[in-house]
């Protein structure tokens, strides 16, 4: 594609009362009934709680450490990825299945889930789509999309999942970290503000709405 999906937002943001895809696609959005009084940035600096500020490798979170409902909202995302993927298409062009939030816990260690936080079902499709590297592919070149990934910016030590299309979840290594979380933290920057402002169905009511139309 011509245009450098590692660029950053254009100066002066967004239209009012619209967001601009990586490929150029504009989307009238539908403000939230409550917007928050002062944005929140998701730059990307040190952890302060302890939690991520250490020197090993902090693997990417499963399952069976996470509480119902978010072990609930994983599952619904893994297990739906390539229904997303395959209709990524009528995804980006509605702004309310775009800003779905996915949460998949994806983390450096120092920095924990700053620039990572409060993804979106638009991000993920974006990044499947435009990254660097092969995140749609096992190493066998089969489909398989890359979910989440948690590692080192210094080292590169990484731990990473992925989805075949039958469902099953594995884990992996990948030898261009730097190139898939960097790009991951950039498009999902680009939509910081408009997280905010705007509305969004749940990744229940995308899939709903999916299976209404096959």
């Amino acid at each position: 594609m011509e245009k450098d999906f590692l660029s950053s937002v254009p100066e002066g943001g967004f239209p009012e009362g619209k967001i601009v895809l990586v490929d150029g696609t504009e989307l009238t959005c539908h403000p939230k009934a409550s917007t928050p009084g002062e944005i929140e940035g998701n730059d990307l600096k040190l952890d302060t709680t302890g939690t991520y500020l250490r020197l090993k490798n902090r693997p990417a979170l499963t399952p069976k450490e996470l509480d119902a409902a978010r072990k609930a909202h994983m599952e619904l995302f893994v297990q739906n990825a390539f229904l997303f993927y395959k209709n990524a298409a009528r995804i980006m062009n509605d702004s309310r299945m775009f800003l779905a939030p996915v949460d998949m816990g994806n983390n450096l260690a120092y920095t924990g889930e700053s620039g990572l936080r409060n993804a979106t079902l638009g991000v993920y499709l974006e990044w499947w789509l435009y990254s660097p590297v092969d995140i749609t592919h096992d190493v066998e070149g089969e489909p398989a999309l890359t979910v989440s990934f948690a590692g080192s910016p210094l080292s590169g030590m990484n731990s990473c999942s992925a989805v075949r299309p039958d469902g099953e979840w594995f884990n992996f290594s990948s030898r261009s970290f730097s190139l898939l979380w960097s790009s991951f933290r950039k498009i999902n920057c680009r939509y910081t503000e408009a997280k905010q402002m705007y509305d969004a169905y749940s990744l229940e009511e995308v899939r709903q709405k999916l299976a209404c139309f096959p």
